[in-house]
């Protein structure tokens, strides 16, 4: 009975051990760094939208504040009217019903907001990102690298291994800038687009 059992496991394993011995060898592994931090934060196209991105961010952050300060407004003047009695109730419970509402629509524009820059964001660093996977491909063929590893990742390299400053000059040359899309609003006037930094001179 044990001679079938390993008869079956012979058979099974015969193609695996056939395929195994068909395949092509593996390469030598030709290992390259990449800094992908650095990157981020140094390539015009990334610094492009950083710069685009923080115009919205404080035009949002404005216009919150804004419509924050009119809903104190609106809640202090119902408050005040509750203690001088200058309503009805009927009248103070719609005002209160009013103020609700507005505080529901300025929730909703926050979020939609939200929303509106993240997929605009999302956008424009998803071309950093594409741009910067493209430099990364010429600079690993142009050094015959076929390991690309994040720096994050690695404790110890010879840095004649690091392609970052490469790739950070490939990305200036192939993608100097990148639009940020204006964020589309549900409800609101659709945003303008803010005019790229100007490229560098060479």
């Amino acid at each position: 009975m044990k001679f079938k059992v390993w008869g079956v496991l012979l058979l099974l394993t015969a193609p695996v051990v056939a395929l195994a011995q068909g395949s092509a060898p593996l390469p030598t592994p030709v290992i390259a760094i990449i800094d992908v931090d650095k990157i981020q934060a140094e390539s015009l196209a990334a610094k492009a939208v950083r710069i685009q991105a923080d115009k919205y961010r404080q035009e949002f952050q404005q216009a919150g504040q804004a419509e924050e300060a009119a809903l104190r407004a609106q809640q202090q003047a119902i408050e005040q009217q509750r203690k001088n009695n200058a309503l009805s109730p009927d009248a103070l419970a719609e005002k209160a019903r009013a103020f609700d509402a507005s505080v529901a629509d300025y929730q909703r524009k926050v979020m939609a907001r939200r929303q509106g820059f993240e997929k605009s964001y999302n956008t424009a660093m998803g071309k950093v990102q594409q741009a910067m996977i493209d430099a990364t491909g010429k600079a690993a063929q142009a050094h015959g690298a076929n390991v690309i590893l994040p720096r994050g990742q690695v404790v110890l390299f010879d840095d004649k291994m690091n392609l970052t400053k490469e790739i950070i000059a490939q990305m200036d040359k192939d993608l100097p800038a990148v639009d940020f899309p204006a964020p589309q609003i549900e409800g609101e006037a659709p945003q303008a687009t803010p005019a790229p930094p100007p490229k560098k001179k060479n």
